[in-house]
């Protein structure tokens, strides 16, 4: 579209209000050239969904037509100066049979996770971990459904991943608009927004069998369905899963220990209000039931004299209400999330000294709520995009963990029992510097209160009140691409140790501050795209869940440390060959390890991240049998790394590969995918660990899965 002249425009009024109220309702927005010249073009709009699938085919393809939400507002993926992975339909099809995040988590580049089981993991970004325990210490990442926050100091639930549009994960810290706890970034799950026009519907079945293991399926389905056609439309999803074990135990003579069972279900309300605002009401739940750990001590069995059933039960709730205010735009969120999980050990090894008969069970059950209520105004057509917002988020969790013998003796062992309240406002804006080059700075103070109560030390109180600033200095043109040096932080509220000396028990908050240099650039006429970073964080009083003398979860004050590195990725397009690849290079050290902890002093290597990874998918498409279809084939490369900072626990893990092979046809209604996981059946010891209690006295590992096949068929209703 030409440029407008406003030059006759009456100089007693403002020209900026004039041309907006001009162009109020029209979808389209003024950006200024010079003092009198301004350009007429159209608002960014979100694409549809088959479009964002077409992209993510070719893995995050930098297109202007993403739209994503990672920044509190709608913005395009290429305008966004942040280090960002984009997991969307064709990715996520890919993971049948591991339908969770901390299967995407393999497939993204500085992304890791722990091992433990459905439902017990922790997800970690960037060489940004601090244990492979699940402590009572507040996540690293900072996990989103949608718009609303799920987890806090909680083990990602595993929701398996139904009827969801994309995956958004920024890697690095996210301290200005998402709070404490982001300080190795964001995960946040995009799920498909009802239609508020079109009855669609979807039936998947799926099967599942691991070599030297058991067989396993599931059955999930999604209904659109139009209440008041244009007005208001539900859209629900449920799911029902057998995940197989591979696992013996010799000591009790059973085989497949570790099967899993997960069900859940998920439903959204929308409404259109009319003038722009809409309100959707959604809720998910879903239950975790695991029969049995899934540790070894020889090969894929182990031996112990009772069972270790795990659970997580997970609900959640949220409400958002969106819509324009004049030109601005502005959304309220109000969720909350239930989440109830508990593990049981075999403590039999404790049996004497409790004064009871064996076998011993430890049975530790926790729960975490999470209230939170944000409010947010941007303008998103103004020619120098702005977002202002605050948040108060409340959060409770319970630990009660006690011993039972045989002859139903119990033992209380443990209650923690932690309240923190966080109250936080947050701006960020982007000034132009000229038409290339922008700057963007944003400023989150925040007031943190946390009452912490443990069996044995007492209560303890702790506040702190503190700012985490960002600042991004990005040169962009639309033909090439994105570069960006970005400054940013975040912090964790201070907490309190068991283990710790009895005169000293507060540990202070964590405190972590990074610099990278990013880009995203297209070359050979868009057929290549390249992203990567360099970066280098800075890490005080980095905090650690351990496992103490009495097989308890303490916690303790790590030291400093740091981390630098560089990640390397990129997409080509040779159609209808697609390469995807990508690898993480990083040195994540202690660099004064604290002088109480009992820590290694010589090992100084974070745990779980590992200082190479990488990986490499190449997919082609073509017809068969008369319909489109595809192969792919995934090969995967996790460097060494260890479980824990304490040399006693330590275990070493990684420093293995796997391939994935698979094909996908379309023959009518009918979607048919066949994966082979793990084709070559490679060992190796993942991250995790397995009982507490004989961690220090055994030889614990937590085998990745043996070769697995899974056949899926999805038919549209």
């Amino acid at each position: 579209m030409p440029d407008l002249d406003v030059k006759r425009v009456d100089h007693s009024t403002d020209v900026a209000q004039a041309v907006r109220r001009m162009l109020a309702g029209s979808r389209l927005r003024a950006v200024q050239v010079d003092t009198t010249t301004w350009r007429i073009e159209a608002i960014p709009a979100k694409p549809p969904r088959a479009l964002a699938r077409r992209a993510d085919a070719a893995g995050t393809l930098m297109t202007g037509d993403i739209v994503v939400i990672a920044s509190k507002r709608d913005e395009r993926l290429s305008d966004l100066p942040a280090s960002i992975s984009i997991v969307g339909a064709p990715s996520l099809g890919r993971l049948a049979g591991r339908r969770g995040l901390t299967d995407v988590m393999a497939t993204t580049d500085g992304a890791f996770s722990t091992n433990l089981g459905p439902g017990r993991d922790r997800i970690f970004l960037r060489g940004v971990a601090d244990s492979a325990f699940n402590g009572t210490s507040q996540s690293l990442v900072s996990l989103y459904l949608d718009d609303a926050r799920i987890g806090y100091s909680s083990p990602d639930p595993d929701l398996r991943l139904v009827d969801v549009d994309r995956i958004e994960i920024l890697r690095g810290p996210q301290g200005t608009l998402y709070g404490t706890g982001a300080l190795g970034g964001v995960v946040r799950v995009v799920t498909a927004a009802p239609d508020l026009d079109r009855l669609a519907g979807g039936v998947a079945v799926e099967g599942t069998g691991i070599n030297n293991g058991a067989v396993g399926g599931a059955v999930e389905g999604m209904l659109n369905l139009p209440i008041v056609t244009g007005t208001v439309a539900l859209r629900a999803s449920g799911w029902v899963e057998t995940m197989p074990g591979w696992i013996d135990d010799t000591g009790r003579d059973r085989r497949d220990v570790n099967r899993t069972r997960r069900v859940g279900g998920r439903a959204a309300l929308r409404w259109s209000i009319g003038g722009g605002w809409s309100a959707t009401l959604s809720g998910v739940a879903q239950r975790i039931d695991a029969r049995d750990s899934q540790y070894a001590t020889s090969g894929l069995s182990r031996a112990t004299r009772i069972a270790e059933p795990q659970d997580n039960d997970f609900t959640s709730g949220a409400l958002t209400v969106r819509g324009p205010i004049g030109k601005l735009e502005g959304q309220a969120t109000t969720a909350y999330v239930d989440q109830e999980f508990g593990s049981t050990y075999d403590a039999s090894i404790l049996a004497s000294s409790l004064g009871v008969a064996s076998p011993v069970a430890y049975v530790e059950d926790r729960s975490a709520r999470l209230l939170s209520q944000e409010v947010r105004l941007s303008d998103p057509t103004a020619r120098h995009p702005w977002i202002i917002g605050a948040t108060i988020l409340h959060s409770t969790s319970l630990l009660k963990g006690r011993f039972t013998s045989v002859g139903d003796d119990t033992i209380d062992a443990r209650r923690d029992e932690e309240d923190v309240t966080d109250l936080a406002v947050f701006t960020e804006g982007t000034q132009r510097l000229s038409n290339a080059l922008d700057f963007k700075l944003g400023l989150r103070a925040f007031s943190t209160s946390s009452h912490l109560e443990q069996q044995a030390p007492g209560r303890v109180r702790a506040n702190r009140i503190g700012v985490t600033p960002s600042g991004t200095l990005s040169w962009h043109r639309d033909d090439l691409g994105l570069v960006w040096l970005r400054y940013a932080s975040a912090v964790r509220p201070a907490g309190i140790s068991r283990t710790a000396d009895p005169t000293n028990l507060r540990i202070p908050g964590d405190e972590l501050q990074s610099l990278e240099l990013g880009w995203r650039i297209r070359a050979a006429g868009d057929r290549l795209a390249l992203h990567g970073a360099v970066f280098g964080s800075a890490w005080q009083h980095l905090r650690s869940d351990t496992v103490g003398p009495d097989g308890l979860l303490g916690t303790v004050d790590a030291g400093n440390a740091v981390n630098y590195g560089l990640e390397l990725g990129g997409v080509l397009i040779l159609s209808p060959l697609t390469i995807d690849f990508g690898a993480t290079l990083q040195r994540a050290r202690l660099t004064s390890p604290s002088s109480n902890t009992g820590l290694d002093r010589d090992d100084r290597r974070l745990p779980v991240v590992p200082d190479i990874s990488s990986r490499l998918t190449a997919s082609r498409t073509l017809v068969a049998f008369g319909s489109p279809a595809s192969v792919y084939g995934v090969a995967r490369y996790t460097g060494r790394t260890r479980l824990s900072f304490d040399p006693l626990l330590d275990r070493p893990a990684g420093n293995y590969a796997t391939i994935d092979v698979g094909a996908t046809i379309d023959r009518g209604p009918w979607h048919w995918l066949i994966a082979v996981d793990n084709l070559l059946d490679s060992r190796g010891n993942s991250f995790g660990f397995g009982n507490p209690f004989t961690l220090a006295t055994s030889t614990q590992t937590v085998p990745i899965r043996p070769r697995t096949i899974t056949l899926h068929a999805t038919i549209g209703l």
